[in-house]
């Protein structure tokens, strides 16, 4: 089916109308086109239907009713074109394409015949077949420009330069000599060897249009480009008696001073475009651009290029010029505070751009700054509402600093941007990280409804089968469900030492004491020393006490108090774990 669309959109691009249907003359009439009127009346009766079940996207059938039209009347041309376009919706490419090639041999005169030929051909990468095809639609609709454009592409890429030339005259008869069919002339004739006629060409258009700076300086460029720069002097001089302060114009001799070696006068003009008053931003970047290349590999080019555009951003303190000087300095690797700073600074004026909040956003991640995290998030909210990321962000930044409920709330708002079109692992997060809320918040059955729905989006995250596991462990609930989860998380991240000790937990939960020890000592071996378990800063003391447990059921009772005492120095402080610690021995919560 996508093979037919992209064969329509061909079509309907070369022709935006559909021919209606008309009586023709046939050019073959045979016994089979002169019908009598009981099969007339049939032939009309099966394409009439046909054609309505193919506006309702019946083609099955409209395809069986256009063959009832072709066994009446072989040479049909309208039943032969559907039959072909149905053709194409079975992949039948050529055959498709052959039908169309009847139907416009046996009705030369309708252009949707012939657009058609043309699009099939085009589809089917047989661009010499098409040519003559599109020529002969050229002819049938001599006001169609469009059709003439795209002759002319096909030309160029077949070599056909003078047929090429030929079809954009014809086009400036159409609408006018433009600068697009003028420069076009203009590569031709130079790809040709004819410089003069080349040049000509602009002239000319110069001529026709004489209040039009850009011609003049396009030609200029175009003279400049082959080593003529006297001729494009002139030219440019042209302009500046009009226009001198043209930026385009001292652009172009910027290129002028350039390729004849006056390096003092360029280096003066693009000074003077970049600190200009009323020089346009777009000029600036570019004059600024220039500087960079200009001062590259020089020893003080990065402070030279960072004082030019703090100078830009106080004479235009524009989105451009400050998303600029963010771009330099990223492309440097200046320090990063540096850039967050120039990038907040990009922010007071384009508070939407989405570039620099994205970049602060991680920056501020990277730094664990909460509270910036936050700020970074309610602006990203505010210019783009309907980005997931920045809700989910805030919320975690929220989480953090200890307001669960709000962080709930924005997680809420953010849910309801959601979609058909949402991406499954931004909402699978979205899950996962309000199921973890939910239950810190002492609500489980939401949790655990929060973290369903995770899996429903994605069901290999592995942070939710963990969480999901371990508080239902907590609980002494589901605990078969627990391990298949838990189990499941440590197969899709081996080396996870959070999700190895849950996995322990979860088996020492229901009773598997022996493999319990196997999977724990995988996160705390028993031949580390205490130096180093105590230095080990994503080893938790909770993660201790349950090694202490463990080891306490399967009788190893010193192992489990050098786990115990070693959970108490790493912060762990209960009354359960002191208790243990003095009759030294495994207590429940």
């Amino acid at each position: 089916m996508r093979r037919l669309v992209a064969l329509l959109l061909v079509i309907f691009a070369i022709l935006p109308i559909e021919a209606k249907r008309k009586k023709k003359a046939v050019p073959l009439q045979t016994a089979q086109t002169r019908l009598a009127p009981a099969d007339a009346r049939r032939l009309s009766y099966f394409y009439q239907e046909g054609i309505k079940q193919k506006l309702a996207n019946h083609l099955s059938e409209a395809y069986d009713l256009f063959e009832h039209c072709l066994a009446i009347a072989p040479d049909d041309p309208d039943a032969i074109f559907e039959a072909g376009y149905l053709r194409f919706y079975l992949g039948q490419d050529s055959l498709g394409t052959e039908m169309f090639r009847r139907a416009m041999e046996l009705d030369r005169e309708n252009p949707r015949y012939v657009q058609s030929l043309a699009a099939a051909y085009l589809t089917r990468n047989e661009p010499d077949k098409a040519i003559p095809v599109i020529e002969h639609l050229s002819q049938l609709q001599t006001r169609r420009s469009d059709v003439l454009y795209q002759l002319v592409d096909l030309y160029k890429a077949n070599g056909q330069t003078d047929q090429a030339i030929r079809a954009l005259n014809r086009i400036e008869l159409l609408e006018g000599r433009t600068l697009q069919t003028s420069m076009q002339k203009y590569a031709l004739y130079i790809d040709k060897g004819k410089e003069k006629e080349a040049y000509e060409v602009l002239h000319t258009l110069e001529r026709e249009s004489p209040h039009d700076p850009r011609i003049p300086i396009i030609l200029g460029r175009q003279y400049l480009q082959n080593n003529h720069p006297n001729e494009a002097l002139e030219c440019f001089r042209r302009v500046a008696q009009t226009d001198p302060q043209n930026a385009e114009l001292r652009m172009a001799m910027m290129e002028y001073y350039e390729q004849t070696g006056q390096q003092e006068r360029r280096t003066a003009l693009r000074d003077s475009l970049l600190y200009a008053p009323g020089t346009p931003d777009e000029v600036r970047a570019q004059m600024a651009s220039v500087l960079i290349y200009d001062l590259k590999g020089q020893p003080d080019q990065q402070t030279r290029v960072m004082q030019a555009l703090d100078t830009l951003i106080r004479i235009s303190p524009s989105a451009l010029m400050h998303s600029l000087r963010v771009s330099y300095m990223m492309s440097a690797k200046m320090d990063q505070d540096m850039v967050a700073l120039a990038m907040r600074e990009l922010l007071t004026v384009a508070p939407d751009n989405d570039n620099a909040l994205s970049r602060l956003l991680v920056y501020y991640l990277g730094k664990k700054d909460m509270e910036q995290v936050a700020e970074i998030c309610r602006m990203g909210i505010n210019a783009h509402p309907e980005s997931l990321t920045y809700y989910f962000y805030l919320a975690l930044a929220l989480s953090q600093m200890g307001q669960g409920p709000q962080a709930v709330e924005v997680l809420q708002s953010g849910l309801k941007q959601t979609n058909e079109q949402s991406n499954p692992e931004h909402l699978s997060d979205f899950y996962e990280l309000l199921g973890q809320l939910y239950y810190e918040m002492g609500q489980p059955t939401e949790a655990f409804a929060a973290y369903d729905s995770c899996l429903v989006y994605r069901d290999d995250n592995a942070a939710c089968l963990n969480n999901y596991a371990y508080y239902l462990s907590l609980r002494d609930e589901r605990l078969d469900d627990a391990e298949r989860m838990s189990y499941r998380a440590i197969i899709l991240e081996p080396l996870n030492k959070t999700y190895l000790d849950t996995y322990a937990w979860v088996l020492f939960m229901k009773q598997n004491y022996s493999m319990a020890k196997f999977y724990i000592d995988r996160v705390v071996s028993a031949s580390q020393p205490d130096s180093l378990l105590l230095a080990d800063e994503n080893l938790h003391g909770d993660v201790l006490e349950h090694a202490g447990d463990i080891y306490a059921l399967c009788d190893d009772v010193e192992q489990a108090m050098r786990y115990w005492k070693l959970a108490k120095l790493k912060g762990v402080d209960s009354a359960t774990l002191g208790r243990k610690l003095k009759l030294r021995k495994y207590l429940k919560d």
